[in-house]
């Protein structure tokens, strides 16, 4: 009897159990890189604060100009410090002669001294 069991086949999970393992797996992919980001988007406002102590109120096209930037240069894995932040979207902007290195001198200019 006993060799009978053994030479059984295991028998193969249903289709309904991988179906709610995938989605079980697709709800929490969803959900963690919604906190991912979510936090990234913090750090990255928080490192530009340390320049643009007033970031909120700045008009909203320059805050999308200033977070793109800094989203370009991945300030977020930088250390945080007023230079590091302004090195870091300097080194994407094109230098001062082009239009992007220009509005960044521009906004930073406007920035309150250190």
């Amino acid at each position: 009897m006993e060799g009978k069991d053994m030479d059984k086949p295991s028998k193969a999970p249903s289709l309904l159990v991988l179906a709610l393992i995938l989605v079980a797996l697709a709800v929490f992919g969803f959900f963690g890189a919604r906190m991912m980001l979510s936090k990234h988007a913090a750090n990255t406002e928080q490192q530009l604060a340390l320049v643009w102590p007033g970031l909120a109120r700045l008009p909203q096209g320059e805050r999308n100009f200033l977070v793109e930037l800094a989203l370009t240069c991945n300030v977020s894995a930088r250390p945080a410090t007023r230079p590091e932040v302004v090195e870091c979207l300097r080194s994407v902007s094109g230098g001062a002669q082009s239009e992007t290195g220009a509005r960044l001198e521009r906004l930073l200019g406007q920035a309150p001294a250190p």
